[in-house]
């Protein structure tokens, strides 16, 4: 389904034990136009915005404008900070997508890397 990316603003992002926050921006790939993260506000981290990778989507409610995420709290609250004012430089990607166990996107024919992925 296509939707306007605009429309991700402000959805819940609720992860496997309780809510994460909620969809701030979203960062596309400038060769592909593919999303390749979206940053979310966290209440219960303080001021902190973290990034969630599409790898992790598992499931998509629009009636109730929530998106789930195949991660824990504990795993968003240990995961490497971000300054999102700034680019996202390949050697944080490298350290972002190592930490969650994700494959390098960038590291294969198709555009999600090694091979095909399907989300919500």
């Amino acid at each position: 389904m296509l939707t306007n990316a605009a429309h991700l603003r402000g959805l819940t992002i609720q992860a496997i034990d309780g809510p994460l926050g909620t969809v701030d921006q979203v960062y596309f790939d400038d060769e592909t136009w593919a999303i390749r993260y979206l940053t979310v506000n966290t209440d219960w981290l303080g001021d902190r915005k973290v990034l969630i990778s599409p790898f992790s989507f598992i499931g998509m409610d629009w009636p109730a404008r929530r998106l789930d995420v195949a991660l824990t709290k504990k795993q968003v609250e240990n995961s490497p900070s971000i300054d999102t004012q700034r680019p996202v430089s390949r050697q944080y990607e490298t350290e972002y997508l190592g930490y969650y166990g994700y494959p390098l996107y960038w590291g294969g024919p198709s555009m999600w890397g090694p091979g095909s992925y399907h989300w919500a």
